[in-house]
């Protein structure tokens, strides 16, 4: 069965976690153009207008705010501005620690977390690399960007692109985006990010400074760089989390598919030894 109502599932390499087909298993990427972006926030207020998000509080990544423009400050009062948003890793760690397979990777990108079979347990809030996912206070449950999955289920770009003014933002297939975005990248001197990072991702930026610079982590190329606190398993483990329901599907997961437990218990031995 697939993991999300409406797509068929994927059959390729085993993957810690679903993976399903929305379209046509062509892969698309978002590419950002740090260069062109005047820090408006359309894109924001796009977002929240697609996913009916609350107005507000448009600086800071959270339940109600998917995605930001760094740094946080108004229009106009910064020379150089980034993009801070989920990533949709070509091997997304959040992923691959949750334990009642939530969170399904699809081949066309998006890396989507199914609200209905979340726990709301915080691995994917502490696995995530970007720091991009939040706990909704209301439903607690984990929310994030989900490259308008919806929209490119229909062939179209995710809301965010449309919506930009200036032309920084395109979607389109990966091996287009890669080469534009190197193309960019030569022409203003400056670097990818994304290309790599996390063993390689479906949005990728042209920086026009450093890392640091456009307000974004630095972050390693390998992959499911994992790395939960010891307290927050230890609480996953002694507390129910989702309810009965909600642990027995954990407990049914780790006893049916048991080599998943070391992306979470034992990330360290994974990452060397795999």
């Amino acid at each position: 069965m697939s993991p999300v109502p409406g797509v068929t599932s994927a059959t390729r390499e085993r993957r810690p976690y679903p993976s399903a087909r929305a379209l046509d298993g062509q892969a698309r990427s978002i590419l950002f153009d740090a260069s062109k972006c005047i820090g408006c926030r359309q894109c924001i207020e796009a977002c929240k207008d697609w996913h009916d998000l609350p107005r507000g509080d448009t600086y800071r990544i959270g339940a109600s705010t998917w995605l930001t423009i760094e740094p946080p400050v108004t229009e106009g009062m910064a020379h150089i501005w980034g993009r801070n948003s989920c990533m949709h890793c070509d091997y997304p760690s959040c992923a691959a620690v949750c334990p009642v397979e939530a969170i399904t990777k699809f081949e066309e990108g998006p890396v989507v977390i199914d609200q209905a079979a979340c726990i709301g347990c915080e691995y994917c809030v502490h696995a995530c690399p970007w720091h991009v996912i939040a706990m909704d206070n209301v439903t607690k449950r984990a929310t994030k960007c989900t490259m308008c999955h919806d929209r490119v289920q229909q062939g179209t770009a995710p809301f965010c692109v449309q919506a930009c003014p200036v032309d920084a933002l395109h979607f389109g297939p990966a091996a287009e985006m890669e080469a534009r975005a190197g193309t960019r990248a030569a022409e203003i001197g400056g670097s990818v990010y994304g290309r790599s990072e996390a063993g390689g991702t479906r949005v990728l930026h042209v920086l026009a400074g450093s890392v640091a610079e456009h307000g974004l982590p630095g972050v390693d190329s390998v992959r499911y760089p994992i790395q939960i606190p010891w307290s927050a398993k230890i609480k996953g483990l002694l507390t129910i989390n989702g309810g009965l329901r909600g642990r027995w599907r954990a407990i049914e997961n780790a006893c049916t598919k048991p080599w998943r437990l070391t992306y979470r218990y034992w990330q360290w031995w994974h990452r060397h030894w795999q």
